[in-house]
């Protein structure tokens, strides 16, 4: 369950940790639309979409602005962002852009973040013990803990 969103988070240099920091920050909802994320990935499920800053490059930490559910990501802020700057004026949109939540000093990875991986129903992943052990397993011999 957690292949496909490991496999992209890895593309931008991000731990399990500095993402589980970002969903915090952002209070387990979309940045933008504060909705739940509930897509398919083209590699399989995935909970989050990455956003990141086209400008910097295909793919950084530095780059990482926030984590957004597929319609934000994929329809709202390219298509925004791609808008003449004399009709960007949705709030909501100018805010993220200009501040975006993984660029937040509180998005640190903190001591709560390493507890457990977020999920997408609740703050935590909420699966059965075994299932949660058998994945916090992973994440840590992954992280070379």
């Amino acid at each position: 369950m957690c292949a496909a969103a490991e496999r992209q988070y890895k593309r931008y240099g991000l731990t399990v940790w500095q993402v589980n920091a970002i969903l915090r920050v952002q209070k387990d909802a979309c940045a933008i639309c504060k909705g739940s994320p509930g897509d398919y990935a083209s590699e399989g499920r995935s909970y989050w979409q990455v956003d990141h800053d086209h400008r910097c490059c295909s793919g950084c930490p530095a780059c990482v602005r926030g984590l957004l559910c597929m319609p934000c990501n994929a329809r709202g802020v390219s298509w925004y962002e791609d808008l003449d700057e004399a009709v960007q004026t949705w709030t909501c949109m100018n805010d993220y852009l200009s501040n975006p939540p993984a660029r937040w000093p509180e998005a640190r990875v903190q001591r709560v973040d390493r507890d457990r991986v977020r999920g997408r129903e609740a703050p935590y992943f909420a699966a059965g013990a075994d299932s949660f052990s058998e994945i916090m397993d992973r994440h840590w011999a992954g992280l070379g803990s």
